[in-house]
C-alpha cells in the first residue's frame, strides 16, 4: 500500500482552497492541511514538514515567491508547487527549484501527475537510519555533530535527533556533506557563510559548525565546487 502524502495547501482565496481540497479528496492517501497566509504555513512547516507544499503566488503580506524563498532557506528541499491565474513568475518559480508550476483553474490530471512525482522522488530520496523504523532525509540534516558516544543530527526544521554510532563509521552521505572537523559533517547545501576569524560554517536556522585548524581554503573550496554543482542540477 502507497503511504501516505501530507499535502500543505496556502492560498488567501477560500475558493481556490476549496477547489484543490476538493480535487486532492479523490486522490488517494493524502492528508490536507490548508493556510491562508504565508506565516501561518511557514510556523507549520517548521513543526512538520510535509511532503508537498501548493502554494498561491498573488497573496497579502508575503507573496508566494516571498514565502518559497523562506522556505528554501529553513527547509532545503521540500517540494513546492506554484499555483497562480498568471505565468508572469514561473522562471522566479524555477530559479528557487519549484517543481511544478499549476494555472489555475487546476486539473485533476495536473494534481495527480503531480503527487506521482513527489512519491517516486520521495522513494528515492537519500535517507539516514536512526533505527530500523525511522529515517531522516539527508537533505533536512544541517550537520551532524559527535557527542560522546551519540551523533546528532541537527535538523532544517530545529529539531535535533540522536544516533548511537561514530562518525568514523558512517558511509559516505553524498556531494553534499564535508567532514570539517573530528565532530562535525557538514551539509553544505545549508551554509550561508564561513567566518574565517571564528573558524566556522554559519549555518541556516542560526547555528554553526566548527572547522579544524588550517581547514579554512579547503572548505572553502569545497563550499564553491557545492554552489556550482547545485547550479547545474537546477
Amino acid at each position: 500500500m502507497e503511504t501516505e502524502l501530507l499535502i500543505y495547501l496556502c492560498d488567501d482565496e477560500p475558493s481556490s482552497i476549496r477547489a484543490l481540497e476538493s480535487l486532492l479528496a479523490s486522490e488517494p492517501n493524502v492528508r490536507v492541511s490548508s493556510f491562508d497566509a504565508g506565516t501561518k504555513l511557514l510556523a507549520a512547516i517548521g513543526k512538520q514538514a510535509p511532503d508537498l507544499v501548493i502554494l498561491d503566488i498573488f497573496m497579502k503580506g508575503l507573496d508566494g515567491i516571498a514565502v518559497l524563498r523562506e522556505i528554501r532557506d529553513a527547509a532545503g528541499d521540500l517540494p513546492v508547487a506554484l499555483c497562480s491565474t498568471s505565468t508572469e513568475f514561473a522562471m522566479d518559480g524555477y530559479r528557487l527549484r519549484a517543481v511544478r508550476y499549476l494555472e489555475k483553474p487546476v486539473r485533476q490530471e495536473e494534481l495527480h501527475e503531480l503527487l506521482t512525482f513527489v512519491r517516486s522522488t520521495r522513494r528515492a530520496r537519500p535517507v539516514f537510519r536512526l533505527g530500523k523504523d525511522e529515517a531522516m532525509p539527508l537533505a533536512d540534516i544541517l550537520y551532524l555533530e559527535q557527542q560522546d558516544h551519540r551523533i546528532a543530527l541537527h535538523l532544517a526544521s530545529g529539531e535535533t535527533k540522536y544516533a548511537y554510532g561514530r562518525l568514523d563509521r558512517l558511509e559516505p552521505l553524498g556531494p553534499a556533506f564535508v567532514r570539517s572537523h573530528k565532530s562535525y559533517l557538514v551539509n553544505l547545501d545549508h551554509v550561508l557563510a564561513i567566518d574565517d576569524e571564528l573558524s566556522i560554517f554559519r549555518m541556516r536556522g542560526g547555528g554553526t559548525a566548527y572547522i579544524r585548524k588550517g581547514a579554512i581554503p579547503a572548505m572553502r573550496r569545497r563550499y564553491d565546487d557545492r554552489l556550482i554543482e547545485r547550479v547545474r542540477l537546477s
